[in-house]
Parts: structure tokens; C-alpha cells; sequence
């Protein structure tokens, strides 16, 4: 047993810092000293509403409220558990931060991000963070099968950026996205700069990311992406396309945004035999305009998590680190987690990836 420093969430708006005790690994878990833990869109709204987070004992995990939140963590392996041979301490990992059963159809399929036990009657979510202990500690017990070894010199800010980077490639992925294709990216958060910048790195021709801000559009700018475009009505999105694609529309439009504009107007920028793929977890049920999608031969797609490419997206942050250096816009401390990050990446559109630092 070991006592570390953490913040841990009661429910929304309420997270506290606390010393807790953590466990020493079981046979099959590798214990981390955790480096960098990222902020993500789906933290915010875990603090802010308690959406995600278990309130009632996970059926995998059997844990709930109150909980160490953070999923998007890396850091340096400190103890090992007896069945663990891949790995030793000393061994820098980024934390795959999946909660499945491992024995359902879709986990023995290598669709562990459908594990049909992962979510909880209460819709709690099968990560880290939500329905167990997560990386917002000095300290986290993770599966060794979830824990991605490292290169030797990658920098370990940039390992807290796997977990995200591996949503927006696993929805590149899902949509089939091929060099020549133009692509429309709705919101410039993070999740929508990865997925522009993994639609660039694959090939597409015209990469087009559309938001309300222009901290965001300027910040994409810096990141390359070729054409940040900020629209305010369907009408002025439809021009933009039309313009930019010379009157065709996008083969793929991403929806890294969740409210109901930005999927009617993803819908509405399609060429023929286009595609629609959603990422973001919208709060209301959204309406599809089928009609319009059906008359267009459209599909629509959904991409949920990631599953087996945790290896793939460290070989693509290594190839391209001044690329994905740059979404990190501040670091901070554990105490200034609600302050300076959730609220900070609430108030302040310049921010992009928040690292809270645990371990320098």
C-alpha cells in the first residue's frame, strides 16, 4: 500500500485533494508513477454535470464516486505484478485507459471499445477515470496489457497525448480517409486538431476545420492545417465548402464538436457518396436530416474510443513531435486542477491541451 497525493471527484463540481492509499499491483498490473495526465472535453463535463461517472458500483470495476478522475496519462513504471514479463520498472508507458471484460464477443472480436459490460447501468463509461481510479495521481494501478511501452527519448508530455491522439486516428481509421480526399473537421478543440492533423498526415488534399473561434482557427493555422474557416449560419458553411472544394462538397466530414449545428452542417457539406463520422458525445440526442443524407448516397458513421492502436499513434507522434508539441498549450500543477485547467479550458479559447503535471 502506498499513500499518494490525488484529486478525487464526489460528484459534480465537487473535487477535492486528498492523500489515498493505492493498492500494490495484482499478478496482471503494473503500478505507474504518473508524468503528465491531459485534460480532456469529456473531464469538464465530468466535473461540471457527473456525466460518465459512476454513481452506482461498476460492473466490471465494482468501484463508484468517489473517485481519482484522468484517462489521458503517461509516466514511469514503479512496481510490476508477479505474471508481468513484457515490462520492467523503469519503463516509460503511455496508459491505454480501457475498462473491459475481455470475454464478451466484441472483446474476444479485438472490439474491446464495445465491451458489452463496460458501461454501467448508471451509463457510467469503461475508462479510467469515470468507473475506476485514474492518472490524476501520483500513482495508478493500470493492466500491463494497457500499458504502451515508450520509446527510450519520447518525451513524456508527449505520452499524456496518446490516449487523444488515438481517438481522432481511430475515427481517421473507421472513415477510410485516403490520400486525395477533401475532409471537413467540425470544431477546432483538441479531438478536432487531431483529427485534422491525422487527416493531413494520411494524405487528404483539402483539410478544412470549421469553428466559432479564432484562437482555435489561429492555433490550426500554426499547426498547418491548410484551410480554417469560421462560419456562422449553414448557409455561410455551405458557401465556404462550395468554394474551397469548388462546388463538389467533402467526401468525409468529422463532427468533433456534439451540438446539433455542426452535424447538420457536416451532413450538408457532402459530395455524393460522402461520409459523416461522429466523435463527439453530444449531451441532447441529436437530429439526422436522413432525407438529405439519403438523397446524397450518404453514410453515417460513429467511432467510439480506439482499440488496438495505442502502438501505431506512438509511431506517429514520434515521427511528427513538433507537430503535436505544439496542442500543448500549458502545463500546471495538481492543486490548480479545477482553477487553471477545467475552468481555464472553459473560459480561455487559446487553450488547447492542458497537461496537469504530476511527476517532472
Amino acid at each position: 500500500m502506498t499513500m499518494v497525493k490525488a484529486a478525487v471527484i464526489y460528484g459534480p463540481k465537487d473535487i477535492r485533494f486528498e492523500k489515498r492509499d493505492i493498492p500494490d499491483p495484482e499478478p496482471d498490473e503494473v503500478q505507474i508513477e504518473v508524468a503528465f495526465n491531459g485534460i480532456c472535453g469529456s473531464d469538464i463535463h465530468e466535473y461540471l454535470e457527473g456525466m460518465d461517472l459512476a454513481t452506482t458500483p461498476h460492473p466490471l470495476t465494482h468501484m463508484q464516486a468517489p473517485l481519482i478522475p484522468g484517462h489521458e496519462f503517461s509516466g514511469t513504471i514503479f512496481k510490476i505484478g508477479k505474471q508481468v514479463s513484457k515490462l520492467k520498472i523503469g519503463d516509460k508507458v503511455a496508459v491505454e485507459p480501457m475498462i473491459a471484460c475481455g470475454k464478451c464477443p466484441e472483446c474476444l472480436a479485438g472490439h474491446y471499445n464495445w465491451c458489452e459490460h463496460a458501461i454501467g447501468s448508471d451509463q457510467s463509461a469503461g475508462f479510467l477515470g469515470f468507473s475506476a481510479n485514474g492518472g490524476l495521481a501520483e500513482k495508478c494501478n493500470v493492466k500491463s496489457t494497457f500499458a504502451h511501452l515508450l520509446p527510450d527519448n519520447f518525451p513524456l508530455d508527449l505520452g499524456a497525448l496518446v490516449e487523444p491522439v488515438a481517438v481522432a486516428a481511430q475515427a481517421v481509421i473507421v472513415s477510410r480517409v485516403s490520400p486525395g480526399d477533401d475532409v471537413l473537421v467540425q470544431g477546432a478543440g483538441p479531438i478536432g486538431l487531431f483529427t485534422a492533423l491525422i487527416a493531413q498526415i494520411s494524405g487528404a488534399h483539402r483539410v478544412i476545420i470549421n469553428d466559432m473561434s479564432e484562437e482555435r482557427l489561429n492555433l490550426a493555422k500554426e499547426l498547418g492545417i491548410q484551410y480554417p474557416i469560421r462560419t456562422e449560419s449553414q448557409k455561410s458553411l455551405a458557401h465556404a465548402i462550395s468554394t474551397i472544394t469548388e462546388n463538389q462538397g467533402v467526401d468525409i466530414a468529422f463532427d468533433c464538436a456534439g451540438v446539433q449545428p455542426t452535424l447538420t452542417g457536416a451532413v450538408q457539406a457532402l459530395k455524393n457518396g460522402g461520409k459523416v463520422t461522429v466523435i463527439a458525445l453530444f449531451q441532447h440526442p441529436p437530429v439526422v436530416d436522413v432525407r438529405a443524407l439519403l438523397k446524397k448516397g450518404g453514410s453515417l458513421l460513429t467511432s467510439y474510443g480506439y482499440a488496438n492502436i495505442f502502438d501505431r499513434v506512438i509511431k506517429i507522434i514520434d515521427t511528427h513531435r513538433s507537430l503535436f508539441e505544439h496542442v500543448i498549450t500549458k502545463k500546471i500543477e495538481l492543486n490548480e486542477l479545477v482553477s487553471e485547467g477545467i475552468e481555464s479550458l472553459e473560459r480561455d479559447k487559446k487553450q488547447a491541451k492542458i497537461l496537469v503535471r504530476l511527476h517532472s
